[in-house]
């Protein structure tokens, strides 16, 4: 054997059994140590596969989202399109902004258009909401009668 230092040796002062002892000790230590090296690199790779996949399901989940928002309003569109000028301009579109208000783009109008319906709705006596009716003033000017 070595004196001192055990990973120095000389071969040729080893017996043959002493040697092949080593020998397979030697092996070993290279296998279990081959054994973790290819564990770490299956885990990075397995790490990466699923960070990977992650980000695949989230961009097919934005795409999906966006299909189905994209066939809603192809069916709204469809849906107006069906529809006469007539009822289309009870509801405040032209059949040439039909695309326009489905797509979104249009909401300052669609906005002001619900802020009438609400006020219309509140004064309506019929509606039950409990509101009374404001008289609305006149043009002329009123005047107070005070009694000398």
């Amino acid at each position: 054997m070595c004196a001192g230092n055990e990973r120095a040796f000389v071969v040729n002062e080893l017996t043959y059994e002493q040697w092949d002892r080593r020998k397979h000790r030697i092996i070993r230590r290279a296998e279990v140590a081959r054994a973790q090296a290819l564990r770490g690199l299956v885990g990075a790779v397995l790490r990466g596969l699923r960070t990977a996949a992650w980000a695949v399901a989230a961009t097919a989940g934005k795409w999906w989202r966006a299909y189905a928002l994209r066939r809603e309003r192809n069916a709204a569109v469809r849906e107006l399109h069906a529809l006469d000028d007539r009822t289309l301009k009870d509801i405040g579109i032209n059949r040439s902004e039909i695309w326009w208000v489905v797509g979104g783009q249009d909401a300052t109008r669609l906005r002001d258009a619900t802020i009438a319906a609400n006020r219309s709705r509140r004064r309506d006596p019929t509606a039950g909401t409990g509101t009374t009716l404001r008289p609305q003033p006149s043009g002329k000017q009123l005047t107070k009668k005070h009694a000398a």
